[in-house]
């Protein structure tokens, strides 16, 4: 029950992303937020995209909800949430993260770190690590990603008892490689727009 709710409130935070108009409109982006999850949840041929959702997912992890809640609330209150520069680095994490360890759990190595989040010290202790140095750098959301993650994991709250469930799943991996190409692009035509100094030509040597 705690894992089916969960993970609509998850995907409601993300679909509620993509409704333009929001911004600076608190009652509205909450409403639109709890019709989203209620309109998931509504069955359908004895289904509902809720349970196509997590058929095709699977379980979404806390570090996906925090990330998600601070990019709905940093919207409605048009920013004021992630410390300067925290939502690259986070998608960063996230996509390095992604690319290695989704191919090995899926056999494609000689390794298989998903093994790691099965009651181990190990990965537990590197994500302690990450949270010391993102709280040393200020990066308050990904510090909270972090602080949520263990102790929801010890206490077992969601569907799955592997830790790693907790820290990272696929689209929190594929939403970070996107939102990395379009920061990129962002960046990109930025620097392309910038006027010319004055004396300098294009193409000078």
């Amino acid at each position: 029950m705690i894992a089916t709710v969960f993970d609509t409130l998850v995907w409601a935070l993300a679909f509620s992303l993509c409704v333009p108009g929001l911004g600076g409109r608190p009652a509205r982006a909450v409403a639109v937020l709890l019709g989203i999850a209620l309109a998931i949840s509504i069955p359908l041929a004895d289904s509902s995209l809720m349970g196509a959702l997590r058929g095709l997912f699977a379980g979404l992890s806390v570090a996906s909800l925090v990330v998600l809640t601070a990019l709905f609330v940093a919207r409605v209150q048009r920013g004021g949430v992630f410390a300067g520069g925290e939502r690259v680095s986070i998608a960063v994490l996230a996509t390095v993260v992604g690319v290695l360890f989704y191919p090995l759990a899926l056999g494609l190595g000689p390794v298989d770190p998903y093994a790691w989040g099965y009651g181990g010290a190990t990965l537990a202790l590197i994500a302690g690590g990450v949270g010391l140095l993102a709280w040393m750098a200020g990066l308050r959301v990904l510090v909270l990603c972090l602080v949520l993650a263990l102790p929801a994991w010890r206490m077992q709250l969601l569907a799955s008892p592997n830790l790693w469930d907790y820290l990272i799943d696929p689209l929190l991996a594929i939403g970070a490689l996107i939102a990395l190409i379009v920061m990129a692009l962002k960046s990109a035509r930025r620097v392309s727009s910038r006027p010319e100094q004055p004396g300098v030509k294009r193409g000078a040597a």
